[in-house]
């Protein structure tokens, strides 16, 4: 991928030296200041809803969302231990509010709690791999930021769009696990 990327950045620099070489060094300047001021931007986004996932876990509501979703999460991930349960019910709600990265830490906990120590994968996990590669969104607040940032006229219009086309992929990667799952759970049967 590192490789990709090099390309991908030598081939611009040569193309912008070919048909504009004045604005080169200008060009770079100003996309690695837009850049960085995004990024001390969002610095805030994920500070506040940081925040909001510390505070709900010390005040035990994130044990109190997991016992409100320890059903669809048995249902889909089948029986786990209490701590992977709740990891993975904070995992799927920081995906839902849209920030995905702050769901990561909840994610690598959640994958480990799921590992049984075999070579290969359990469904669980890759239920889990699934559910967070499609992430259903139900308020992209990173995107919305970026629209803001942007200076989009309606930085929120994207909400009904988000959730569509998060929610559709999302019931149809369970839908394949389970599929695929019960599909390969019968042929080791019959053999």
């Amino acid at each position: 991928m590192s490789k990709i990327w090099i390309i991908l950045i030598i081939s611009s620099l040569i193309m912008m030296t070919i048909f504009s070489p004045g604005s080169v060094v200008g060009t770079m300047m100003q996309a690695a200041k837009m850049g960085i001021s995004m990024c001390i931007e969002f610095i805030g986004i994920y500070a506040v809803w940081m925040g909001i996932m510390q505070v709900m876990d010390d005040c035990k509501l994130s044990h109190k969302l997991s016992k409100i979703l320890s059903r669809p999460v048995q249902y889909i991930f089948g029986k786990t231990d209490e701590e992977t349960e709740k990891n993975i019910c904070l995992n799927i709600a920081s995906n839902i509010i849209g920030i995905g990265s702050a769901s990561t830490p909840f994610g690598i906990k959640a994958m480990q709690g799921l590992d049984k120590g075999e070579t290969k994968a359990t469904r669980a996990m890759i239920m889990l791999v699934v559910i967070n590669s499609t992430g259903i969104q139900l308020l992209p607040t990173t995107v919305i930021g970026m629209r803001a940032l942007a200076g989009s006229v309606s930085p929120s219009s994207i909400l009904l769009p988000t959730i569509i086309s998060t929610f559709l992929p999302t019931i149809l990667g369970v839908v394949l696990v389970a599929l695929f799952y019960r599909k390969r759970k019968t042929n080791v049967a019959k053999q």
